[in-house]
């Protein structure tokens, strides 16, 4: 074999090799590393890595240096670091004045000054994982770029394609198997559609990673060095694509379609170092192979995409754009030194300005993030220090098709970056590492990498391996102490110690507050845990929950929660006027709260002037509106009602629930023959008012039978019961809602003489309604109550009938019973009964009794 051959007699770049394979394998399989307890076991295996690669080069070369991007990925690690370490508060004020304030007031709420030592970080724990990633980066970059120096990239690239692929097989084989918790064990924070669960649970990341592996499995097509036939590869590569394509990531397949249309701009190009690649024939039959590959890959995306799928990727939102333009705030109030790396996430809150209570862990773009959490000078060093060094030619880009394709995979991830951030998960990034490093050392082989190399790396000493395993698990030894819980985990702890739990208990009240001053000296900008403070506060009454709202509105004034509870702790003080503003600051924030604030506002007042306070302006006023009126209605204040639901239909003449109400209430009184000094008292302009609402929402609702239903019942109160069936026997066949159009028309009916119409409505509507044994027995039920009212025993006991052997309840037997009885089908009742007794077990006395008088009645006796 080739590859034996290759690695034949040096054991050491083997195993390198080996350890560099399981990190990136056992990385994205593992949830794409994205818990700290996971970081902390694969990372030290990139230290070995790297550990046992410096020495390899020291062995052999009795020399070795440490790559420049490997050096500045450990810079930035140090300066992470540095963020990390806490300070004396008054230093702390004169160099970053807006990171000490926040840590100044962190324990306001208990009345304590803030720590007198500080961290640049606004999450020191954060930070010292993210110094734990990228000085992995550093260790892994370092072995991969060992192991091509000897060998050539193909190993290091090949890695990163098998592990595409076996992310991609997981992925599916979690669709095929139906499952929705990643392996059947990690239940994800969120519900994930079919075919989206697999371990890079976030489909942009999927997409983004399996995107890095098509191109990676392209630069071993152009390559000669490989270790398996081109076909198989080829057919890897439209594996992926179509997994990455279904996945629904906009910006995973923008980005695909860029990386296509730029490794073929690459190609064209001339290429320098012919030695390295196939005859000009055997290219060509690469390129061939490349073209029928995307081809089919396209295939399977067509044939293994969905409806959901297709709508996910035309989805036109564009609002991810816009969070790159979240950063404005942040850069201003941290511009130097930012707020550390990691703790975005706790400290973003506090400058959101979009409504909802979601949680953004990242910003969606790879720049910003880096300005923001390491400060402009330190970021805006990092990029050009990485575009620099990682410039085209540097890598090879255009010296092999192997590189092009490689170096294309790269600008690939890293476009997508700036709008779909996925370089915060350390999957990505040990393969994006792995990729860049094993170009580098494939460059090194030739005569102008080796000069470069001299020229611009930094001799290390012997003792250097030992230097950098021990330090990579002190690193990670310190992320495990400080970094866990992150402040995610550290939420769900909280918000599971408050639920269910009896605070009026002293000694568990105590234990909460201890694990709040803990979570919010640990994520002093975070504002979740004053809030659970102050719904602990709210309900013992042990203290007062102002200084906890305050602090929490504090680090989020979009925080619709706390405004509604805020609210309800100013309404039971007498705070009217201001519980009412906080409702309506709640409403804007999130519609979601908007029937919890109407139930709350007319608690505190039901006058009209003091509850339009709480109702916002714009699109979520006549939607506020109707669940005010709606609430309004349920409290029996009729006038009020009416006031709600008509300043809802003038804001939004399309608006549903308000029009039906208004219909309604005036249908209530059109049938109320004492209509004197009522609402319908002139009956002529009341019956035109209902037919303005029945016309208007037939405009804004086309497909729903409310309009028609509405319009036949005004015509029943008319005395107008034939065009009312008329006018549903035509319409009820082009709705939505068929079987409710049809109940309507059985009432009409059954106020037409004769039974040719009541027949064939209550026909129809039986049809329409027997999707289900209890809807078909309700169904039943109805008309059977509609014949009898009509005198039509017979017909009602047979419906009766039905409904009891389509759902053979206790009380369908015993309607049945009744209906036989009331219509002299006394041998009928007895069966019913009979049936009754069966299904409760045994024969009661009354169900006894019962038979026995029904029996006699059969024989037309009385029995005594």
């Amino acid at each position: 074999m080739e590859s034996a051959s290759r690695f034949a007699g040096d054991m050491g770049v083997q195993i390198v090799a080996g350890l560099v394979a399981l990190v990136v394998i056992a990385s994205a399989l593992a949830i794409g590393t994205v818990h700290v307890q996971t970081l902390v076991v694969i990372a030290p295996i990139a230290f070995a890595a790297a550990a046992l690669g410096i020495l390899h080069d020291l062995k052999r070369r009795g020399g070795t240096s440490i790559a420049i991007p490997a050096a500045i990925a450990t810079v930035l690690a140090a300066i992470t670091l540095l963020q990390a370490i806490p300070l004396p508060i008054s230093w702390l004020e004169r160099i970053a004045p807006a990171n000490a304030d926040i840590w100044a007031r962190a324990l306001m709420p208990f009345g304590e000054a803030g720590p007198r030592f500080a961290s640049i970080s606004l999450d020191p724990g954060a930070s010292v994982v993210e110094a734990l990633k990228w000085s992995s980066y550093a260790a892994l970059f370092t072995a991969a770029a060992t192991v091509s120096a000897r060998y050539g990239a193909t190993m290091g690239i090949g890695v990163v394609f098998v592990s595409a692929i076996l992310v991609a097989t997981a992925t599916i084989a979690h669709g095929l198997l139906g499952l929705k918790d990643v392996y059947g064990i990690y239940k994800p924070s969120v519900e994930l559609p079919p075919w989206h669960v697999g371990p890079l649970i976030n489909t942009n990341t999927l997409a983004g990673y399996l995107n890095l592996g098509v191109l990676s499995g392209m630069s071993l097509v152009l390559t000669r060095s490989r270790d398996m036939p081109r076909w198989v590869i080829a057919a890897g590569i439209a594996f992926l694509i179509g997994v990455s394509v279904t996945s629904a990531s906009r910006g995973g397949l923008i980005t695909l379609l860029v990386g296509i249309l730029l490794l073929a701009a690459l190609l064209g190009t001339k290429i320098s170092r012919k030695s390295e690649d196939d005859s000009a024939e055997s290219r060509a039959s690469a390129r061939w192979l490349l073209g029928g590959t995307l081809v089919a890959g396209a295939l399977l995306a067509v044939l293994g995409g969905t409806r959901d799928t297709w709508s996910e990727l035309y989805d036109k939102n564009l609002g991810k754009l816009e969070m790159v333009l979240w950063a404005k705030p942040l850069l201003e109030g941290h511009f130097f030194l930012g707020i550390g790396r990691g703790a975005f996430e706790s400290v973003f809150p506090a400058h959101r300005t979009v409504p909802g209570h979601v949680v953004y862990a990242y910003l969606e773009n790879f720049p910003a993030q880096w300005l923001v959490e390491w400060g402009v000078p330190i970021g805006a060093l990092a990029l050009l220090a990485f575009a620099w060094t990682l410039r085209p030619s540097r890598l090879g880009a255009r010296h092999s098709g192997l590189a092009a394709a490689a170096f294309t995979g790269v600008v690939v991830v890293l476009l997508q970056n700036l709008a779909d951030l996925s370089l915060e998960i350390p999957a990505v990034c040990y393969g994006l590492v792995v990729t860049i490093g094993s170009l580098w050392g494939d460059n090194l082989r030739s005569r102008a990498g080796i000069e470069y190399e001299q020229r611009r790396s930094q001799r290390m000493g012997r003792m250097m391996p030992a230097f950098v395993f021990s330090s990579g698990l002190v690193i990670a030894a310190a992320a495990f102490r400080f970094g866990h819980p992150d402040v995610g985990t550290e939420r769900n702890w909280i918000k599971q110690a408050y639920e269910g739990r009896d605070f009026t208990n002293p000694a568990i009240r105590a234990e909460l507050r201890a694990s709040l001053r803990t979570a919010m000296l640990r994520h002093p900008g975070e504002p979740y845990f004053p809030l659970v403070g102050a719904l602990v506060a709210t309900r013992t009454n042990s203290e007062s929950a102002i200084p906890w709202l305050q602090r929490s509105l504090e680090r989020s004034p979009v925080n619709p929660r706390a405004h509604l509870l805020l609210a309800e702790v100013l309404g039971t003080h007498g705070a009217k006027r201001q519980a009412l503003l906080e409702l309506r600051f709640a409403i804007e924030q999130d519609a979601a709260l908007i029937d919890v604030a109407a139930r709350l506002a007319l608690r505190f007042s039901t006058k009209y002037d003091d509850l339009n306070l709480a109702i916002p302006e714009g699109p979520r006023a006549a939607m506020t509106l109707d669940s005010f009126g709606r609430h309004a209605e349920a409290a029996k204040l009729p006038e009020l009602r009416s006031r709600f639901d008509a300043e809802a239909i003038r804001r939004d003449p399309s608006i549903f629930g308000p029009r039906i109400r208004e219909a309604e209430v005036r249908l209530a009184a059109m049938k109320n023959k004492d209509a004197k000094g009522g609402l319908c008292e002139d009956r002529d302009k009341c019956a035109r008012e209902i037919q303005e609402h029945a016309a208007a929402l037939e405009r804004s609702h086309p497909t729903e039978s409310v309009s028609a239903r509405i319009a036949a019942r005004l015509k029943v109160l008319e005395g107008k019961p034939e065009e009312a069936d008329a006018l549903l026997a035509e319409r009820c066949v082009h709705v939505r809602d068929r079987a409710e159009c049809m109940r309507v028309r059985v009432e009409a009916a059954s106020k037409i003489s004769g039974t040719e119409r009541i027949d064939l409505a209550a026909r129809e509507y039986l049809g329409a309604s027997c999707l289900s044994s209890t809807a078909c027995a309700d169904a039943a039920t109805f008309v059977a109550v509609v014949r009898e009212q009509r005198g039509d025993a017979a017909s009602a006991i047979a419906l009766y009938a039905r409904a009891a052997r389509e759902e053979p309840t206790e009380a369908r037997w015993l309607a049945l019973a009744d209906a036989a009885s009331r219509g002299g089908a006394h041998a009928q009742c007895v069966d019913a009964l009979e049936r009754l007794a069966a299904k409760r077990g045994g024969m009661d006395e009354a169900i006894r009794k019962r038979i026995i008088e029904e029996r006699a009645r059969a024989l037309g006796k009385s029995a005594h």
